[in-house]
């Protein structure tokens, strides 16, 4: 079930990325909206306090999972990032479900990678 998914969407993302997966009826929340030029390590920390799923296109959240452990990061690398684009690989991860939860999860125009967020 879609509600099930706790996103929150680094400022990347957009706020019609943000409005179309409400629309869709996913638990999403947006930096862009609530604390707008936030540094990424306080990012992390709210997704951390509120279980939720990092959603960005700033592969440093790679970085930074290894050191915070968030609940799960989605990195989209897109070619041509644009709305559309990032909507489509959104829902594509989505399909993973609770796959995400513990994963770095990097998402292309054409496939996606897994790796865990920590190796212990």
């Amino acid at each position: 079930m879609k509600q099930e998914l706790r996103l929150l969407l680094d400022e990347n993302i957009g706020l019609k990325v943000f409005n179309e997966l409400k629309r869709l009826g996913y638990h999403v929340q947006s930096i862009l909206v609530e604390r707008r030029g936030v540094p990424d390590e306080e990012v992390v920390k709210k997704a951390i306090t509120r279980n939720k799923i990092i959603v960005t296109m700033d592969k440093d959240f790679g970085y930074l999972a290894q050191a915070y452990n968030p609940p799960g990061v989605v990195i989209l690398r897109l070619r041509d990032p644009k709305i559309s684009d990032r909507i489509r690989a959104i829902l594509r991860a989505l399909q993973l479900k609770d796959k995400l939860y513990g994963y770095i999860t990097v998402v292309t125009d054409t496939k996606i990678r897994r790796r865990p967020i920590s190796l212990r």
